[in-house]
């Protein structure tokens, strides 16, 4: 694992969730999350790999990788050049394992919002089949109906990955349904897909739809007092737009030469404007300023239709496919280099060892983990040597006001005690306490819900005098807002520090 850089405290969002699911545990049933399992079991997949330990996060994130890599291969390979679907299978693959955040320096590493990345890939899927169904259907082949299974097995991932990029898929899902023939068969084989997957998911969660839909009737509610629908219209995506809708421009101008008529072009531009506006709307909801992952799949699409126009029609037209083959580049090459460069970049820091003298957590399992000091308070709210201290400050606190074998619950937005220390969690608490992005005044879990069993609560301390940590101490806030009555009633004060409260069942 390299040296964190950024969103430091993040690794604990995937380090204590999937060590929850290790237990036993199941989102939505035992704690509330805004985000559905399969990040979760994927994750905890990798911990048990890894025996547990941190590195765990990379096993787990490279066998997926490879695994969304091979589905993206296939699913090109048979319509398109072995080339094109090789170099879509290259980046979905470092799509997914780059370690860094979309939108930051690639050499700001962090394991933040990795979900993003899974999300991004997975949706780059059903772009390819639609983009091929929509655009080649007309002289194209009858799509099977292994086709159809695949992009509603990739749409249920989906749904139980981050419920706002399977929503984002209806558009282009639509789009696929109507370019071409069978409809009914391939509607068909689309649920299935999406019911296999579904129903596996689903037994897991033991069809707990109940907690399900309330944990994402509150993600909901809180962001939608965070979400600012005018950030679809900042500059980065109009800057980053620009490449994909010119060669949509090129691609175009070949199907009329083609003459593929009215409907054609229809296809064409309701693909690349479904493509467009779903980026913009995933950039106003992520923690992200930049980066359109999904113009790099709709433009290997779009370039390969240049080509298949060439094949169908005997003309010469080499300027406008040189001119497809250059915009499809700077749609796709950007990107792909900097994942490329963080991936290089952070093998290269793990195998030197780090710059600085790092200040390491006190627990054997968080040993290994390094927290580079913090450059900028815009770009990491909680991380480097005053969170490991911290951290450390909470450490021995547990160990020496509770019995061994019992967990803690956390006032603070991620718990990595349970994990660092190797005790059972407790049920209860969130996947991740962002107020007003998870949960919010109107819509939270209940108190009995949230403290769950927990017999012990430690709660984080911030200086507000120092205004250090702002944002997570408006985090804290909203917590404290919420369920500080419940754990007044509950529980009672043990012992304080200068980083935490600890606080014990009555």
């Amino acid at each position: 694992m390299p040296a964190l850089r950024v969103f430091e405290h993040d690794v604990f969002f995937t380090l204590d969730n999937a060590y929850r699911v290790s237990q036993g545990q199941i989102p939505h049933r035992d704690f509330a999350s805004a985000w559905g399992p399969l990040f979760f079991l994927i994750q905890a997949a990798g911990l048990m790999i890894s025996g547990m330990r941190p590195a765990g996060i990379g096993y787990a994130t490279a066998l997926f990788g490879a695994a969304v890599a091979l589905w993206t291969y296939f699913a090109a390979r048979t319509r398109m050049t072995a080339a094109l679907a090789c170099a879509l299978g290259i980046y979905a693959v470092l799509l997914i394992t780059a370690p860094f955040p979309l939108g930051f320096n690639p050499l700001a590493f962090s394991y933040a919002m990795a979900y993003n990345r899974y999300g991004y890939a997975l949706l780059g899927i059903i772009l390819l089949e639609c983009g091929l169904q929509a655009l080649q259907a007309p002289a194209g082949k009858r799509p099977g109906a292994g086709r159809a299974f695949s992009i509603g097995a990739a749409w249920a991932l989906l749904a139980f990955l981050k419920v706002t990029y399977a929503m984002v898929a209806v558009p282009f899902l639509l789009l696929w349904l109507w370019c071409g023939a069978n409809r009914g068969k391939r509607f068909a084989a689309l649920c299935g897909g999406f019911g296999v997957v579904a129903a596996m998911l689903l037994c897991y969660l033991r069809f707990d739809l109940a907690d399900m839909f309330r944990d994402l009737a509150a993600a909901a509610s809180g962001r939608g007092l965070t979400w600012n629908p005018w950030s679809i219209l900042s500059p980065a995506f109009a800057i980053e737009s620009i490449p994909l809708l010119l060669l949509a421009v090129v691609v175009s101008m070949g199907k009329s030469k083609a003459s593929s008529g009215t409907l054609g072009q229809a296809r064409l531009w309701l693909y690349v404007l479904f493509t467009a506006g779903v980026s913009g709307f995933l950039l106003s909801t992520n923690h992200q300023s930049s980066s359109l992952p999904l113009d790099g799949f709709a433009a290997v699409v779009l370039v390969d239709a240049a080509f298949a126009q060439r094949r169908a029609h005997a003309e010469s037209d080499r300027p406008r496919r040189l001119l497809a083959v250059f915009l499809g580049a700077v749609c796709f090459l950007p990107l792909a280099m900097m994942n490329a460069a963080s991936l290089v970049a952070a093998s290269w820091d793990r195998y030197r060892g780090p710059e600085v003298a790092a200040v390491r957590l006190n627990a054997e399992r968080g040993a290994g983990m390094i927290f580079s000091p913090v450059e900028s308070s815009m770009t990491s709210e909680s991380g480097g040597p005053a969170y490991v201290e911290a951290l450390n400050d909470g450490l021995e606190l547990i160990r020496a006001r509770t019995v061994a074998g019992e967990g803690v619950l956390t006032i603070d937005m991620f718990n990595p005690f349970n994990y660092l220390l190797g005790r059972p969690s407790p049920r209860g608490g969130m996947a991740a306490a962002a107020y007003n992005y998870a949960f919010s005044d109107a819509e939270h879990p209940s108190a009995e819900r949230f403290f769950g069993d927990a017999q012990y609560v430690l709660v984080r301390k911030y200086s507000r005098a120092a205004a250090d940590f702002p944002i997570e101490d408006y985090h804290i806030q909203g917590l404290l807002r919420t369920y500080g009555p419940a754990l007044e009633q509950c529980f009672r004060p043990v012992v304080e520090t200068g980083h935490w409260v600890l606080w014990r069942r009555k």
